[in-house]
């Protein structure tokens, strides 16, 4: 059987950095999903969204999708059919609310791992990447109202994230039975 592990978590709990990880030391595909947002420095079409117009987004048919600071993204029924049948396991970074949808659709072939990181640390990585302090308050704001701190209660596994990267990509590896 086929399985997806969906990464969930705070803003800055390192979703992506784990998924990337697992990409670049164990070779596991991510579920790519869409957005209506603009790349930032270094993203890729495909590699880290498929960043499309509102009027494509619109068009597209999605198992879950969200609205967030203003901006849609959503995982395509396509991109799930396409590497769920073909890869043995995959991952994807996703929303809580995209979990639950997901699970609604995958049943028992998907399965969370929350990633746990507590607010001192969220807000040090959005300094260090040199964000505003507006935009930092703005979204820890959002992520304490979506229950995103506290959302490690449905997951399947915790993994706490609070010091080196390697350490918490080691243990969702094992979780994953990658090593």
């Amino acid at each position: 059987m086929h399985k997806v592990y969906a990464i969930i978590g705070p803003p800055a709990s390192g979703k992506t950095s784990i998924v990337k990880g697992l990409f670049a030391g164990y070779r596991v595909p991510a579920l790519v999903s869409h957005t209506t947002r603009q790349p930032r420095t270094g993203e890729e079409q495909g590699k880290d969204y498929y960043f499309v117009g509102e009027e494509e987004f619109s068009r597209t048919v999605f198992l879950e999708k969200a609205n967030y600071s203003g901006y849609f993204y959503g995982l395509s029924k396509e991109e799930v059919v396409n590497k769920v049948g073909v890869h043995p396991v995959s991952v994807v970074d996703i929303t809580l609310a995209g979990f639950e949808q997901l699970k609604k659709v995958l049943g028992e072939r998907v399965a969370a791992i929350y990633l746990l990181v507590d607010k001192d640390t969220v807000i040090n990585r959005y300094i260090l990447r040199g964000d505003d302090a507006a935009v930092i308050n703005k979204t820890i704001e959002y992520a304490q109202q979506r229950g995103e701190f506290n959302n490690w209660e449905i997951a399947d596994h915790v993994v706490k994230n609070t010091g080196e990267l390697d350490i918490a990509l080691r243990q969702v590896a094992a979780i994953m039975n990658l090593t």
